[in-house]
């Protein structure tokens, strides 16, 4: 059974997302761009502001302010739905049996899917205050430094580090004037 979630008016979120059984997928770009697919195009089907992010190997930071009274489970529910499908076909058409086997073995152990790369649920919190949400940007940024994947925030591909500090847009834009 799945728990209600409140929805708090003119909030922004800051999520995270775990793979199923901490499953380090997303160590190539195959099977990262889905997600950054996803998050445009699921920011824009919910009206959400995306302003900051980072894909981890077996998880994912988010920054989202849904401007429209549309559920932050609503944007979950089918992000992760959609990922699902996606890396589970990449999955397959790259012969990476084992995480096939894993997605499956997950589909099973929960009755909830064939293929399952997501937990269940995520964990959000609410984003209070500016200094608070400077502090998860930060957060967010130095997480692939932190985990030791790289020297420097700037360095790592998969993060809105590089849009706020490089003006690099080109992996995907992100609404870094949220107000």
């Amino acid at each position: 059974m799945t728990e209600k979630r409140f929805r708090i008016d003119g909030s922004i979120y800051y999520i995270t997302s775990i793979v199923y059984n901490r499953l380090k997928i997303f160590t190539r770009p195959s099977f990262i761009i889905p997600i950054i697919d996803s998050f445009n195009y699921y920011r824009f089907q919910y009206s959400c502001k995306l302003i900051g992010f980072v894909i981890m190997f077996d998880h994912i930071h988010l920054l989202l302010y849904p401007e429209k009274t549309e559920s932050i489970t609503d944007f979950m529910r089918d992000f992760k739905r959609f990922t699902s499908g996606r890396i589970t076909r990449q999955a397959k058409l790259e012969g990476k049996t084992k995480w096939v086997e894993a997605f499956e073995q997950a589909g099973t152990e929960t009755d909830r899917a064939d293929f399952k790369v997501w937990q269940d649920s995520f964990w959000e919190q609410f984003i209070y205050t500016e200094k608070f949400l400077k502090q998860k940007l930060d957060y967010i940024h130095m997480n692939p430094v932190r985990a030791g994947l790289v020297e420097s925030a700037a360095d790592y591909p998969y993060s809105s580090y590089r849009n706020y500090y490089l003006n690099d847009n080109t992996l995907i834009e992100i609404d870094s004037h949220w107000q």
